[in-house]
């Protein structure tokens, strides 16, 4: 089935996101398959590669580099989950990470979506096509040959290693991870290396196989194992975590206060010291094509988005490519329901209308390959019946003042005047809040709902007054107001002395 929005609200998905565009609900052999079917440039918005706060040059060469990867994708048969699914991109860290609307929530949203609009259709070619434009976290220094990372593609002439120096601002340029001696025993055992003896020494040495990474040598009195690193960090990390939650993923400087991965990254030497065994590594991910964060650093030495991607994809250039292609972006497989909130048009799989007005939540179930079951919410198919039952009075310019709403059916809502966004209520009671506009006057507030069948309009109305003026100080002629002078000064002066003591403090 298909949802197709109606109005301004965007479509909700429990658990997921909110998206653009219509959604698409198949019944798969292992469960439902959500799919977000919309147009390049609205799909490169849903993005959620890079924080929105980032430089500009930095957030525009992400925006290139993503609308070159998607046009790349989109120029070969499907492969992976798109292949078994039915469409063109996931919307993981395997494809692009993708979460639909969301970023309309951020306060810094907008620079990713000025990113996006002033680079429209700017992509980086080599030989007159989109190349495959790999990307990563940050390298640790130097990004790799695609050989490196993908032996079994080989190499790309635009994907050749680089100096990336200017990555010092990630916290994961360098990481460390500490181990005892007795985890790693625990985990190596239970990954079928070791035979349980004691676990004396574990070190790093070159790579036997020629790799880019080395080889990690465990060792005891009575037993010697050697794993290259990529299978450590594979085997051991997830392990690690399973194992020991507690302990792995390590502390760390990041947003969620651990490192992303047990082993960010294949990168890594590993040394026993007074029976501890410190693994330093460098970067996160797959090290080909650009880093994220050595975008980041050059854009703050002022480099812009065309010589950032030239740097990290040897010989290739940015070009304009006109059009405007569709894309199928999946969202979600194997689910066993899905809970969709909106306004939109419901249609079946060859494009009929079901129900041409849909509001509220809505609920698919699994039933089974090629099957789904499709629930209303409560009150659907009511006569719509609006009751406002209670708003401010009297609100002062720029405050916010709650309206409590009845609804037998749920509906969508909006508000005028004011910049209260529309919004879909379920039947029953609800609530938005309405920012008084600036200028003083008495405000006819219209609260609009639509439902599956009617439409109601309440109309109520606010006094907005302007906040009174604060009391003048007391002139400084006399004893008073010099002693009350003297008590502001004091009162400066100690303000001025916290807030140097706060900021040293934070140093």
């Amino acid at each position: 089935m298909r949802l197709v929005p109606i109005g301004p609200v965007e479509t909700k998905v429990a658990g997921l996101h909110r998206f653009f565009g219509p959604l698409e609900i198949d019944a798969a052999s292992d469960g439902l398959v959500v799919v977000n079917r919309l147009p390049l440039e609205r799909y490169l918005l849903g993005l959620n590669e890079v924080p929105p706060e980032w430089p500009r040059a930095a957030l525009q060469a992400q925006a290139i580099a993503a609308r070159t990867y998607a046009l790349w994708t989109l120029g070969r048969p499907p492969a992976g989950s798109a292949e078994a699914y039915g469409f063109d991109i996931c919307a993981s860290t395997d494809c692009q990470v993708f979460s639909g609307a969301d970023l309309l929530e951020d306060p810094e949203g907008r620079r990713w979506f000025d990113a996006v609009a002033a680079t429209k259709g700017e992509v980086v070619i080599y030989g007159g096509e989109p190349i495959l434009a790999r990307y990563h976290s940050v390298s640790g220094g130097r990004t790799l040959d695609n050989s490196q990372a993908y032996p079994d593609e080989g190499d790309f002439p635009y994907l050749k290693g680089v100096p990336s120096p200017s990555e010092d601002a990630s916290p994961l340029d360098r990481w460390r991870v500490s181990f005892t001696l007795d985890d790693l025993r625990s985990l190596i055992s239970e990954a079928g290396w070791w035979n349980g003896s004691e676990l004396t020494e574990v070190h790093t040495i070159g790579s036997g196989s020629e790799q880019h990474y080395p080889d990690v040598v465990f060792e005891g009195p009575a037993e010697r194992a050697v794993r290259d690193a990529q299978e450590v960090r594979e085997v051991l990390g997830g392990l690690a975590a399973r194992r020991f939650p507690a302990r792995y993923p390590s502390l760390a400087l990041m947003s969620s206060g651990r490192l992303p991965e047990t082993f960010p990254s294949n990168r890594f030497e590993v040394s026993t010291e007074s029976g501890a065994v410190r693994v330093d590594g460098r970067g996160w991910g797959h090290g080909v094509g650009m880093s994220q964060w050595g975008a980041h650093g050059l854009a703050l030495r002022g480099w812009g988005a065309k010589q950032i991607l030239e740097h990290y994809y040897t010989g290739a250039r940015v070009s304009n490519v006109p059009g405007s292609q569709m894309l199928e972006v999946g969202v979600a497989t194997g689910l066993d329901s899905v809970q969709a909130t909106g306004a939109f048009r419901l249609e079946d799989g060859d494009g009929r209308t079901v129900l041409p007005r849909a509001v509220g939540r809505w609920a698919i179930s699994f039933e089974g390959s090629g099957v789904a079951s499709l629930s209303p919410p409560p009150g659907f198919g009511r006569p719509l019946r609006l009751a406002v039952v209670s708003a401010p009075r009297t609100l002062r310019t720029g405050a916010k003042g709650t309206f409590a709403l009845r609804l037998s059916a749920p509906a969508e809502v909006r508000t005028s005047p004011g910049a209260t966004e529309t919004f879909v209520a379920s039947a029953g009671s609800n609530s938005f809040t309405w920012r008084a506009p600036d200028k003083p006057g008495r405000y006819r507030v219209e609260v609009a709902a639509v439902g599956s069948r009617g439409r109601e309009t309440k109309v109520v109305e606010v006094e907005v007054v302007a906040p009174q003026s604060s009391s003048p100080l007391p002139s400084p002629g006399g004893s008073q107001g010099v002693a009350l002078i003297g008590v502001a000064l004091g009162l400066a002066l100690m303000i001025i002395g916290g807030q140097a003591l706060v900021k040293e403090a934070r140093r």
